[in-house]
Order: C-alpha cells, then sequence, then structure tokens
C-alpha cells in the first residue's frame, strides 16, 4: 500500500500534494470510505505509467457474506409460526380475555336460569311463652236436682214460678222448687278456654312465577349476556389475532438487529483497518496528524454504534425470550429464510384492502355484538315501568297447623295459591335515569364503533405504505447489491493489477456489507409490513379459522 502511493508521491509537484489533502479533507467531512486518503486526486496532466511490477499481488481472500452467515436458517431454529404458536399459549393478555369470556357465559347461564319459576322450602320450629287463653267469665246455672247425696241427678225444670216449700227429709228447711215440687240448685260454670301449645314445628315449600317478567325482564336480559358473550368470545379471538401477530414482528425485528449487529461488527473492522493504513501513510509524510485523529474518531464512533447494535440486540432477543417464556440458557436460532422469501409486489388497491379490514375485522364484530346487548339493557331498564304480575303457591305441614282451630298436638297439611298484583311507585321513577344511563351507554359504544373505524382505516393505510416502501426498498437494495459488488469485482481486479490499494479494497468489501445490510433490512421489512398488512385487512381471521379445522 505504502509503496504504491510513494510512488505516486514521486512524481507528483507540490501543487498535486495539496489538491490531494484537500480531497482527503473533503472526503473525511462527506463521511467518505478512508479509502479516498490514500487515493490521489486525478493530475493535471498525464502523469507516466507505473513500471510494471514483476509479479501482481496476491488479492485478498473473497469477502465472506458474515450477514449470510448469521441469518442462514438453521434446523430446529425458532419460525416466525412458531414463535406465534407459542405467544398464544403464554401471553397473559390471552387469559385475561379467557376470564372475561367464562364471566359472561356464567352470566349467560344466570339469565337463563332465571326462566325457571323460584322455589323455596323451609324448616322451623319455635317455642312459645305461655299464656292464659279464656274467653267471657264465669256463670251461674239453676238446674233441678234429686237431692239425693248419694246418688245426684239432674232433673228437669217444669217451666213456671219457682215456688218455697219445706224440704224434703232427710233435708231440714226450705227448699226452692219448681211447680211440678222438683229441687232447683244453682251450678257455677267456668269461663270458656283451649289449650295453648307451647312448641310448634313447620315445614313449608313455596314456588313463585313471575308471569310479567318473563315479557320485560328475563327474556331482555337473556338476550344482553348472550350478545355480551358473544362480543367477549370475539375479543379474545381478535386479541389472538393482534398476540400472533406482534410475536412475528418480534421476531422479524430480532432478525434485523441481530444483522444489524453484525453489520455494526464489520464497520469497527473496516474503520480499525482504515486507521492503521493512515498510520503507515502518516508515517510516510503523506497526510497529516488531524486526519489521522479523524479516523480515530471513527474508529471511536464506530465502536459506540456497534455498541448500540449489540445493545439492540441483546434486548430484542431477550424481549423473545420474555414473550414466548422461553428459558435463558436456551439458545436461539432462526429457523426460516428471510433473504430469499418472495417478493412479488402486491397489486392490491388501499381503498379496497380498507374495505376488507372493515368486513373482516373482529373488533368491529365485538363492538356491534357489545351495541346490541346494551340496546337489550334499555329495554330491560324500561320495564321498571310496568307493575309486576307474580303468580304463587304455598304448603305448609306444620304442628300445630295456625289453619286448624283449635289446636291440636299433631301435624297437619294445608296449601294456598293466587296470582298478585303490585307496582312500586319509586320504582318507577327511579326507571327513568336507569333508562337514561342504558341510552348513554348505548351512544358510548356507537362512538367508540366509529373511532375504531377511523384507526382500522388507518391501520390498514400505514401498513400498506409500510409495506410499498418496503418493496421499493427491496428494488433498490437489489439494485444497490449489484452495484457493490461489481464495484468489488472491479477492485479485485485493480488490485491485482497494482493499481488499488488494499483499504480501498476493504471499502469496496465494506460497501458490500452494507448493500447486504440494506437488502436484509428491506426484506425483513417486507415481511414486517405483509405480517402487520394481514393483520390489519383481516386476512389472519381466515388463516386462524382455517388452522382450527
Amino acid at each position: 500500500m505504502v509503496s504504491s502511493a510513494s510512488r505516486f508521491a514521486s512524481s507528483s509537484s507540490p501543487r498535486s500534494k495539496k489538491r490531494i489533502l484537500s480531497a482527503c479533507t473533503l472526503a473525511l467531512l462527506l463521511g467518505a470510505p478512508a479509502a479516498a486518503l490514500a487515493q490521489p486526486a486525478p493530475a493535471a496532466r498525464e502523469q507516466p505509467a507505473p513500471a510494471t511490477p514483476a509479479a501482481a499481488p496476491a488479492p485478498p481472500p473473497p469477502a465472506t457474506d458474515r450477514i449470510a452467515e448469521a441469518l442462514a436458517p438453521q434446523s430446529g431454529g425458532l419460525t416466525p409460526d412458531e414463535a406465534a404458536r407459542i405467544a398464544l399459549r403464554i401471553r397473559p393478555s390471552l387469559r385475561v380475555k379467557q376470564a372475561e369470556l367464562r364471566a359472561a357465559a356464567a352470566r349467560v347461564d344466570q339469565a337463563l336460569l332465571n326462566y325457571l319459576p323460584r322455589v323455596t322450602v323451609g324448616a322451623g320450629y319455635t317455642r312459645l311463652s305461655r299464656v292464659e287463653n279464656v274467653l267471657g267469665a264465669p256463670s251461674t246455672a239453676y238446674v233441678g236436682t234429686n237431692l239425693d247425696p248419694a246418688n245426684p241427678q239432674q232433673i228437669p225444670v217444669q217451666p213456671g214460678p219457682l215456688v218455697s216449700r219445706p224440704c224434703p227429709p232427710p233435708l231440714s228447711g226450705d227448699c226452692v222448687t219448681d211447680i211440678a215440687g222438683t229441687a232447683i240448685t244453682a251450678v257455677q260454670a267456668p269461663a270458656f278456654s283451649f289449650p295453648v301449645l307451647l312448641n310448634s314445628y313447620s315445614l313449608t315449600a313455596s314456588i313463585a312465577l313471575p308471569i310479567s317478567d318473563y315479557v320485560l325482564r328475563i327474556s331482555q336480559g337473556y338476550a344482553s349476556a348472550s350478545h355480551a358473550e358473544s362480543a367477549k368470545r370475539l375479543e379474545l379471538e381478535a386479541e389472538g389475532l393482534t398476540v400472533a401477530a406482534d410475536a412475528k414482528v418480534a421476531f422479524f425485528n430480532w432478525v434485523r438487529a441481530k444483522g444489524s449487529a453484525v453489520v455494526a461488527k464489520e464497520a469497527v473492522a473496516q474503520a480499525e483497518a482504515h486507521l492503521k493504513d493512515a498510520q503507515n501513510t502518516f508515517a510516510a509524510g503523506l497526510i497529516s496528524k488531524a486526519d489521522v485523529l479523524r479516523l480515530e474518531a471513527q474508529v471511536a464512533s464506530a465502536q459506540q454504534v456497534q455498541a448500540d447494535a449489540d445493545a439492540l440486540a441483546s434486548l430484542a432477543e431477550e424481549q423473545i425470550r420474555i414473550s414466548l417464556a422461553l428459558p435463558a440458557g436456551k439458545a436461539l436460532a432462526i429457523g426460516v429464510d428471510v433473504l430469499h422469501a418472495p417478493a412479488e409486489p402486491s397489486t392490491a388497491q388501499l381503498t379496497a384492502l380498507q374495505d376488507e379490514a372493515l368486513a373482516r375485522r373482529l373488533e368491529i364484530r365485538a363492538l356491534d355484538e357489545t351495541e346490541h346487548s346494551l340496546k337489550k339493557q334499555v329495554s330491560l331498564a324500561r320495564a321498571g315501568y310496568f307493575p309486576r304480575i307474580d303468580g304463587f303457591a304455598e304448603g305448609q305441614y306444620q304442628n300445630p297447623n295456625q289453619r286448624v282451630f283449635p289446636q291440636t298436638d299433631e301435624f297437619r297439611f294445608t296449601w294456598n295459591a293466587g296470582v298478585r298484583l303490585s307496582w312500586t311507585i319509586n320504582d318507577t321513577l327511579t326507571t327513568i335515569p336507569a333508562v337514561t344511563e342504558a341510552k348513554s351507554r348505548v351512544e358510548q359504544i356507537a362512538a367508540q364503533k366509529e373511532q375504531l373505524l377511523q384507526g382500522l382505516k388507518l391501520e390498514v393505510a400505514s401498513a400498506y405504505a409500510e409495506l410499498k416502501r418496503a418493496e421499493a426498498n427491496i428494488d433498490a437494495a437489489d439494485r444497490g447489491l449489484a452495484a457493490a459488488e461489481e464495484g468489488l469485482r472491479v477492485q479485485n481486479e485493480l488490485f491485482r493489477a497494482g493499481r488499488a490499494t488494499g483499504v480501498a479494497l476493504v471499502d469496496a468489501e465494506a460497501e458490500v456489507t452494507r448493500a447486504r445490510l440494506r437488502r436484509v433490512d428491506a426484506r425483513v421489512g417486507i415481511l414486517v409490513a405483509r405480517t402487520r398488512l394481514e393483520h390489519a385487512t383481516g386476512r389472519d381471521v381466515e388463516k386462524s379459522a382455517t388452522a382450527a379445522k
């Protein structure tokens, strides 16, 4: 390298040297490869042809595609579809949606059970305090008697006036008799009373039939719960598709970060090679110390870029591990060829893609179901305006039975049935704000649906623009790589002929590396764009349904 520069320096004028330094300075300021420092500017006059070397220098070994090596698919490596399947099994957001769906299904079951009559059974025991149950007061009655203490008998009294006459023997004194001479005596009659049972046992069973609720409440509540369950099921499916798409994008971003780390490492090696050549050139007196310092700054900048790229690659890998719950000790490898994926341009129009998204996205259908559910809630709230009609029946098996008089110490069965009409005025008043609240929720969902439609259109437009940019980048990256590889081939030919330095060859190889990185970025970019557009338009819904079957 130095000998070539020395030959040129020996045949150049001082003005040519100043032009060389000016060109070097301009190249450094513009960020051009440092090989320009070792290449002289074209002279104003034709220079004598250098002497033909005895033997052409041996070219360096062909440049190795480090990016292709780092991103080459390996057996058993991770693929985007596998990352999506793992994410669908372990993502916490899906478990949240699954729990919400189970809760919604439970509410449907509750609403369905409301159709059944309300049956109540009960058993009870009651100990009563002792009380006196007496009706009226004691009375005196006059009856006829035979006045025989040994064998008293009651004799009917003859109607008529009572007379006083001597008592028959063995009695003495006067006795009151009727007109027939039958003695009359006074008999004390006690007050009327009935027994009090202190222990009470009861077995009861009742059934209530909410007749009006079948029309005004239960049917509306069941319909509302069913629509809410459908909404939660659609939200779960939509969350699964989002999780799968995010997992694929995270995989592609990890691949891209891995390729960027390789290029950053190659850039550091290139910058160090430039610095070494510049130090040799400075030792020959062809460049200034400032030029060497600029290259040292370039090395430091390249090392900083490498540190950032390595950190980004490490972060992307850690993101994959956390999102997929992969063990820390497990090595990650790429299992899909991202460099040779088909890149046919898309011919779909933006408006058609937006219409496709509005027809397929599950989020819209979920909001539709939520809106239907809330409309049923409005009808349910309006039921408070009307009175209730309930049918009922009850059976009682009690000891003593309260409906049997007088009470006896035995179990007796009785029953009753009927229809009840009730209307709570306060419920009618509170129904007015309840209906207003339910209507407001419907309006809120309608506004959210409109906002979602706008957001989906914007999401499709963003994914479509990203896809078009990626398709254009692939074409530009392919042309740039072809030009860089051709430039490397020319530099190899010049090096063999002794007309190019090793630094120029390294610059050409670095340009090929950068072109390969741009190609990788474009290839990964179109895979990311297709994944996002597929999810934005809802095409993954059909694929997911097909895979489930």
